[in-house]
């Protein structure tokens, strides 16, 4: 175990008695008992927020979410998911839980408001709902969900697709915007901001090239729906730190800061997206990069330095653009909250206008993947073994 990763878990182990104490407090209230689960949690939540305001800088969740009661055991995630709203409430952190959309079904567990009925759009609370709804948006911060969908079909970060700039699917069929219904319905649960993911591939099919204009439109009429409905929009690049490129038979993948992808590249799509958007009402903050990864080393720089290179230089252009909007600005490595001091020691952004945002996400399984294959029980056991190692 190297240096870095010493000083990370010590970190976690702070973090984890300053969280207990304040279980012991809470408990005496009534509140449901903190378990090991809860306590390795919140305790990741406080790397990040600990971060925060050593440095005097402000943050983001844009994606937390946990499992609905297929498996009967929502009360325990639910409980555990008010822990975790109440200390970011504490931090004053927006939120924006993930997710929701008309095409998720009702089979995804994690989907916190669905599509149960005709006609269509999502009309149905989940069982999330009820923790979302009691810490909504307030003065100090504003709080949400994603609305997903019109990423649909693209992938994470597999090293081929049949998925690329040339053949990124069609809408309606392979993705989707949401209808006028689903932000509807949103505002009527209380919501107050929407994280709107979409694909650079879809948007920017020739990079260094013109947006193409059936793409943002579509977007552009999402944003306008959502405003319609009372919402604002954290526009969300949803490309895990890469692009397919099609290179005759399938995508590439092609990561930030190769030469196949290079940092001008990045620069020219957000000057592009900036100069349609910034002066649209709809549009909250721009989320630069979704869960940035495997990106590579080059030059004797890290991955992580390297994106903080690259996402500086994003943010130069925005301003330069005259464009004084919300910028969101992910961590390095999926933006974990657990290794974000790990990744990035140091806040890297210098932006003018104050209005900047490092975003960082959240998911409780055992390995953060937000896949929970196993019940809450099964999570509380293993983190009962960390606490007997540690």
């Amino acid at each position: 175990m190297g240096r870095a990763e010493q000083r990370q878990l010590t970190r976690l182990a702070i973090a984890a008695l300053c969280v207990a104490a304040l279980a012991a407090t809470t408990l005496a209230r009534g509140t449901p008992v903190c378990d090991a689960l809860c306590l390795r949690v919140r305790s990741e939540l406080a790397v990040f927020t600990d971060w925060l305001e050593r440095h005097g800088v402000l943050g983001y969740i844009g994606e937390v979410g946990w499992p609905d009661d297929s498996r009967g055991d929502a009360d325990e995630w639910n409980a555990l998911a008010d822990y975790w709203y109440r200390d970011a409430d504490a931090a004053r952190l927006p939120v924006t839980a993930w997710a929701t959309g008309e095409w998720w079904g009702t089979d995804y567990k994690l989907a916190s408001y669905e599509d149960r009925e005709s006609p269509d759009g999502v009309e149905t609370a989940d069982d999330q709902a009820s923790v979302i709804e009691s810490h909504t948006t307030t003065s100090s911060y504003r709080r949400g969900v994603n609305v997903a969908g019109a990423e649909f079909a693209g992938p994470v970060d597999e090293p081929t697709s049949l998925f690329s700039n040339a053949s990124p699917g069609e809408d309606g069929t392979d993705y989707h915007y949401e209808p006028q219904s689903t932000f509807d319905f949103l505002v009527s649960r209380g919501i107050k901001i929407v994280r709107v993911p979409f694909r650079w591939e879809r948007i920017q099919p020739v990079l260094g090239s013109p947006l193409d204009a059936a793409e943002l439109k579509r977007l552009s009429d999402a944003v306008a729906r959502a405003r319609g409905a009372g919402l604002q929009v954290v526009l969300d690049l949803h490309n895990y730190g890469a692009y397919y490129r099609f290179d005759g038979s399938k995508g590439i993948r092609r990561g930030l800061g190769s030469a196949q992808l290079t940092k001008f590249h990045f620069v020219d799509v957000w000057r592009r997206l900036s100069s349609h958007f910034k002066n649209n009402s709809g549009v909250y903050a721009y989320g630069l990069m979704n869960e940035p990864t495997g990106m590579g080393e080059s030059a004797g720089l890290s991955p992580a330095r390297r994106w903080e290179i690259i996402s500086q230089a994003a943010v130069d252009a925005i301003r330069a653009n005259g464009d004084g909007k919300t910028v969101m600005v992910a961590g390095y490595d999926w933006s974990g909250v657990r290794q974000w001091m790990t990744q990035h020691p140091s806040p890297w952004i210098s932006d003018p206008t104050g209005r900047l945002r490092y975003e960082a996400h959240h998911y409780w399984d055992r390995d953060n993947s937000g896949d929970y294959p196993d019940s809450y029980a099964a999570e509380v056991a293993a983190a009962e073994q960390l606490q007997q190692v540690d």
